[in-house]
């Protein structure tokens, strides 16, 4: 064995996974050597660097590109789930309160309000359940324009105006731009994550898994609720963080954690004190970093094995 060939090998061995050199070393070792000046001892920069990069192209492929993308997938799938049931949860929050109380004629078309407000939340997850990713996301928008903020300017009587200190009034009330950002802003990260997912739907959750936890939750949250209108959240929050904690056990759920951040963010309200638009810009930055990364770890590092020059490089592409 010549001091390049096993110069070469070293490099195989340090940047390509084990079962790829089992099939493809000694063919690669062949090409290379074959490639290589007369009298060279050492490999050169072109050609250590493709190595390099070919190696990292294909481990990314194999492992954690898949994962990433089962993970952004799965993580598109559980914002809708989450608004959903976190709409359901607020109308049995009602209607325990309400339940608890005289009965008032006004309090039931109002509960029935409440059910229809998360009616999109329930298309948009059948769509996302489904598969159509961009039907599922325009749906997501599209009720952004209508959420609590949004809809409260609708319906106000359009007469605006500016008072001297700059504050400005729909109908005679002040108008929270923060507000109306902070409210749209789970549905907008919804959308995007589902443009950016490859295949959005149950997958290595199990669709049978993902609806028993669901059924799971709301029960928690009915339960709660039937207790003390207070405690429709805690406990289907409780439950949320168990279903964490069992993801961290497995590669896809830790990197689905991650794809979820921003939506955590929105969650938990964002930095305390910092203010409703504060809030909004910075976990739309904080939203706008993660899901960039993730995406191209889902979908370019996933398609990562172009890693190879002409030369050497077309005679190492296949591998």
């Amino acid at each position: 064995m010549t001091s390049l060939e096993r110069r070469y090998r070293r490099l195989l061995v340090r940047w390509y996974p084990a079962e790829h050199r089992a099939l493809h070393e000694e063919e690669m070792i062949a090409v290379l050597v074959a490639g290589a000046e007369p009298g060279r001892r050492r490999p050169g920069v072109r050609d250590t660097f493709d190595l390099v990069r070919g190696g990292l192209a294909i481990r990314v492929r194999r492992g954690a590109g898949a994962q990433w993308r089962a993970a952004v997938d799965a993580a598109a799938l559980l914002v809708p789930v989450a608004l959903l049931l976190t709409a359901l949860a607020r109308a049995a929050m009602f209607g325990a309160a309400t339940w608890q109380r005289p009965f008032v004629a006004d309090e039931f078309p109002q509960f029935l309000r409440m059910l229809t407000y998360a009616l999109p939340y329930a298309v948009v997850v059948v769509l996302a359940w489904r598969g159509k990713a961009g039907a599922a996301a325009l749906c997501a928008w599209a009720y952004a324009l209508v959420t609590p903020g949004v809809r409260g300017w609708v319906n106000a009587s359009f007469t605006s105006s500016v008072t001297g200190d700059g504050v400005l009034l729909i109908g005679g009330v002040p108008f929270d731009f923060g507000g109306m950002a902070i409210s749209a802003l789970p549905l907008v990260l919804c959308g995007a994550m589902l443009l950016l997912a490859p295949s959005p739907g149950p997958g290595p959750l199990g669709g049978r898994r993902l609806l028993w936890w669901m059924a799971v939750l709301l029960g928690a949250a009915a339960a709660g609720a039937a207790v003390s209108s207070r405690w429709a959240y805690p406990p289907m929050w409780a439950l949320a963080v168990v279903a964490a904690g069992l993801a961290l056990r497995s590669p896809v759920g830790r990197r689905a954690l991650v794809v979820l951040l921003p939506m955590v963010g929105v969650y938990v309200g964002g930095l305390p004190g910092a203010g409703y638009l504060l809030n909004a810009v910075l976990l739309s930055v904080l939203a706008v970093v993660v899901l960039g990364v993730t995406a191209w770890m889902a979908r370019v590092a996933g398609q990562g094995a172009g890693a190879v020059k002409k030369g050497t490089n077309r005679s190492l592409n296949g591998w």
